[in-house]
């Protein structure tokens, strides 16, 4: 008999201050934003499965008056069966980059995939795939 398991947990609140960043010279940032992990667990005799998801989302605020609108969206899953474990993750993360009146700076995307195989504690099988970087408008680069 399969034993599942579904849990959502949030957190939300004041994160880091003293945030510095390109798109704001001189400027130091607090975030704040709220983060939900939804998953569900499958116990077998033969192992485990666990997939979900994590949404996450904020503001950055400028100490110039300017703001970044911030979020991310991560799928994870991974199987467990006799001493070997595969794991995927695929994730995707934005920037909106506003000035302190408003006016849309311009926009980032980031994306970025893995998969590990590890069995018996030693990792057989790392597969990343990484800076694939969209832009629109300006990335506010110095």
């Amino acid at each position: 008999n399969a034993i599942v398991i579904r849990q959502t947990i949030t957190n939300s609140g004041q994160g880091e201050t003293g945030l510095t960043d390109g798109c704001h010279p001189g400027a130091t940032g607090t975030i704040t934003g709220i983060d939900t992990v939804s998953y569900q667990s499958v116990q077998t005799a033969k192992g485990f499965h666990v997939e979900g998801t994590d949404v996450a989302s904020g503001r950055i605020d400028w100490s110039d008056g300017s703001y970044t609108i911030i979020g991310s969206t991560d799928h994870f899953a991974f199987n467990t069966t006799a001493g070997t474990t595969v794991s995927m993750e695929a994730h995707v993360d934005f920037g909106d980059n506003y000035s302190a009146d408003g006016v849309f700076l311009g926009h980032i995307t980031f994306h970025a995939v893995s998969h590990l195989t590890v069995t018996n504690g030693i990792i057989t099988r790392v597969s990343f795939e990484f800076n694939h970087l969209h832009l629109f408008g300006s990335d506010c680069s110095p």
